[in-house]
């Protein structure tokens, strides 16, 4: 986990220190989401949680990000702002505290119904793809239950190569919901694959005691296609887990890196399907 640590924090430094910052709309609401996942299917045991955030926009533009990553990105800026950023860079910063595995910001537009997902392929930059709310043909069925005291009703479709069973309520009546997960006539409170590889459950959802601005860093960014990020990315991986196989260390947290890297076989959209 240090090597993942050290890839998400040390690049960002730069970068945020020689880029504006793009404001494309204010939180309303702030979704908390709890994402269980196995991203190794030959250890089916073995699951990871995350926290990760849905930002609601007043003005129809959403976004969802990692926990920590948004959270790092945050203070990063609070730091510059208030002048004690190299105080905190320096010593005050516990990189623990933030480690995140997920660098993707998506950005959902309720106007023309887009969906933009900004992520970072290690030693290859930044790139951005765009996909339409129609990627998910919602099948809604007549199941109902009760989630966190909200009534809710159960929907099915088909998405990056596996079958996803979402719960809804109409009493939150916002079509979105937790990773790129859109379109229902109310909010997405909990979804999961039918294999439960992959499993979003809702935490909370709140009014922002302070102004949050949905918001990216303005840095240079590859316009690609959904297909040639994906084989980018599968491309990277596999000369990465390549370089990864041949290392060896005494230090157990490397080590503990290492096996982590070579473990990943289950990504949530699988290529190829």
């Amino acid at each position: 986990m240090i090597i993942v640590a050290f890839c998400l924090i040390l690049p960002l430094k730069a970068q945020l220190f020689n880029a504006n910052v793009e404001i494309f709309d204010t939180a309303n609401l702030v979704v908390m989401y709890e994402l269980s996942l196995r991203e190794d299917t030959t250890h089916l045991n073995y699951v990871k949680n995350v926290n990760q955030i849905l930002l609601i926009g007043e003005n129809g533009i959403n976004s969802y990000q990692d926990y920590n990553h948004y959270r790092y990105y945050r203070d990063m800026r609070r730091k510059v702002k208030d002048g004690t950023i190299n105080e905190w860079l320096m010593g005050g910063l516990n990189v623990a505290d933030y480690i995140s595995n997920y660098q993707f910001e998506i950005y959902k537009n309720h106007h023309n119904k887009t969906i933009s997902t900004n992520d970072h392929i290690f030693q290859m930059g930044l790139y951005e793809y765009e996909e339409t709310f129609n990627s998910f043909n919602w099948q809604i069925t007549s199941e109902i239950d009760t989630i966190h005291n909200y009534v809710c009703q159960k929907a099915i479709c088909d998405f990056g190569g596996r079958t996803w069973e979402a719960w809804f309520t109409m009493e939150i009546p916002i079509s979105d919901g937790p990773y790129k997960f859109c379109g229902l006539p109310g909010l997405i409170l909990n979804i999961a694959d039918t294999q439960n590889h992959y499993s979003f459950k809702f935490l909370s959802i709140e009014k922002p005691s302070e102004i949050i601005n949905i918001e990216r860093t303005d840095k240079d960014r590859t316009k690609t296609t959904k297909d040639n990020f994906f084989k980018l990315q599968d491309k990277h991986s596999n000369s990465f887990s390549h370089g990864v196989r041949n290392m060896t260390s005494n230090d157990k947290a490397v080590q503990r890196a290492i096996e982590y890297e070579m473990s990943k076989n289950n990504p949530i959209e699988i290529i190829g399907n």
